[in-house]
């Protein structure tokens, strides 16, 4: 039975967002919830129920610490959301592993905590597949996964970090700087005003209003609706380019982190080599995708050290660059129409929707 008499204790910060999954989440029962962004109110409170919930900062500050250590011992739960996964992050969460806490987070710990139970909140797979899902589908129509391609791989490697530097020094040694289409910063800054193709290329068509963008998670507008820059699948490039090199944002071996950068070679149904966390393919595969084995070496996923991994990874492209394209693309059509339907078709958020009414209701 759902708990009626609930207090939750939320931030002005975050008060937006949580409403927003309060109202997704629970019903009708929401309404008869009592809310409080006043610390000293929600503690002096009496209800059968006491819930406050956090939203991880980022950058990460530990303001979110002090909040919680303030309010832990006057609660029955708290709930920690999260949508971006990095090294501080999952510090936090080890120093903070404790029973009443439960934590949703846009990726994978690969050690598990000891207390609190940590749920998956795959924000970028929900938020990336909106637009060609829920807005404009018939813009995936202008991709040709199957056909050869005069390039072998993309690798739109981004803004400057080393398993990015590892990737562009090693087309460059192996000379596949030729055989791929390839942007790479190489800095830590991004003047988007200049047109350097070396640096990053824009989508051609339906791109708008993107003059004045210093991040790839600033907002554009794409053939009239608004989203991240980061969101937008690269049709020229991908009809260009027969592969995908995956250079997440992150590659520690603590945790997964998925983004949008993998979710964009998913929807184009391409096969695609990883360059991040140790056990990011093994993740996927626990979340139902498949991944390559079959065709590539994929052993690199379990290799340790980063840079042996992500060398045994870009050997795969070399690898790759030697074969018969189209007798490849046909061997991974069957994983990548696979991987399409399971990204376009699962419901990211109903996975995150049920752990999260549960915690709050104590059901």
């Amino acid at each position: 039975m759902a708990v009626q008499d609930l207090g939750v204790y939320v931030l002005d910060t975050s008060e937006p967002v949580f409403r927003y999954h309060f109202n997704e989440l629970v019903g009708p029962v929401r309404n008869s919830w009592a809310y409080y962004s006043d610390q000293e109110s929600f503690i002096n409170s009496q209800h059968q129920r006491r819930v406050a919930c956090f939203q991880i900062p980022y950058p990460y500050n530990n303001s979110v610490e002090l909040e919680i250590d303030a309010v832990y011992d006057h609660v029955d739960a708290v709930v920690v959301l999260g949508s971006e996964l990095h090294p501080r992050t999952v510090d936090f969460m080890r120093r903070y592993d404790r029973e009443k806490i439960s934590w949703f987070v846009c990726g994978i710990l690969n050690q598990r905590l000891q207390y609190s139970p940590v749920f998956p909140f795959l924000d970028w797979f929900t938020t990336s597949v909106h637009f060609y899902k829920n807005v404009r589908p018939s813009t995936l129509y202008s991709l040709d996964p199957y056909s050869v391609k005069p390039y072998t791989f993309d690798a739109l490697l981004g803004r400057k970090k080393p398993h990015r530097d590892q990737a562009y020094n090693y087309f460059v040694d192996t000379g596949l700087i030729n055989r791929g289409i390839i942007t790479y910063v190489n800095d830590h800054q991004i003047n988007f005003s200049a047109d350097n193709p070396n640096q990053w290329r824009w989508e051609l068509d339906g791109l708008e209003e993107h003059e004045g963008v210093e991040w790839t998670v600033d907002r554009v507008l794409y053939y009239g609706h608004r989203m991240s820059l980061s969101q937008v699948i690269p049709i020229d490039i991908y009809n260009q380019s027969a592969y995908s090199l995956v250079c997440e944002t992150n590659f520690n071996n603590d945790y997964v982190f998925y983004t949008e950068k993998t979710v964009k070679p998913i929807l184009a149904r391409r096969l695609f080599v990883h360059l991040s966390h140790q056990y990011s393919l093994s993740g996927l595969r626990e979340l139902g995708f498949k991944t390559f084995g079959g065709i590539i070496d994929e052993s690199y996923d379990a290799i340790e050290p980063a840079v042996q991994r992500h060398q045994a990874a870009l050997e795969q492209l070399r690898w790759l660059d030697q074969q018969d394209q189209q007798q490849i693309l046909e061997q991974a059509r069957p994983i990548v129409e696979h991987n399409f339907n399971l990204m376009y078709g699962r419901d990211w958020y109903h996975d995150f929707k049920r752990p999260f009414s549960r915690t709050l209701l104590n059901q």
